[in-house]
């Protein structure tokens, strides 16, 4: 368990690559249990109430996995798909955990300290997404860095249309 909690650690500080973890359903599948309930606690401080924080949390999730699948399929890579997921599920796991008292603070406080915080966590966390489709499909870091801003306004803007905040 140190040795996953110290690899997922590595991959946010991008020394780390997803194919340097094993492939393992059982990994894959924890992570995304595990980041699905900490998304769904982000959500539900945020904007909603549990039943569609519940709804909001699959819905991002299987659309990053089914990004991911459908871009891996595109490329003919599809045997990288378990080890690339289980790197975005680990690596939103734990920026998830950091984002957590974030969110709580700039709710309650509506600090710009927590704001700022927050969207330099946001920043980073698109680098390691970053990170991620570099060492997945064999691409440069700043075209792995473009493509997750991409992917992550899409998302959002999707999110924002399907779940608006009441």
């Amino acid at each position: 368990m140190k040795a996953l909690l110290n690899f997922f650690v590595d991959l946010c500080l991008l020394r780390a690559a997803p194919q340097d973890l094993s492939a393992s359903s059982v990994i894959l599948a924890g992570t995304f249990l595990l980041n699905i309930l900490v998304s769904l606690l982000m959500i539900v401080d945020a904007r909603h109430g549990p039943g569609l924080a519940m709804i909001e949390s699959l819905f991002e999730t299987f659309l990053m996995l089914a990004a991911l699948y459908l871009a891996l399929r595109t490329r003919s890579l599809r045997g990288r798909f378990q080890q690339s997921a289980t790197a975005l599920m680990g690596s939103g796991l734990l920026l998830g955990l950091l984002a957590l008292p974030l969110v709580a603070w700039s709710h309650r406080s509506e600090s710009t300290e927590a704001g700022l915080l927050l969207l330099l966590l946001i920043i980073w966390s698109i680098v390691v997404l970053g990170h991620i489709i570099r060492h997945t499909f064999g691409v440069t870091l700043n075209i792995g860095v473009a493509l997750g801003v991409l992917y992550t306004m899409l998302a959002w803007s999707m999110v924002a249309r399907l779940f608006p905040v009441t």
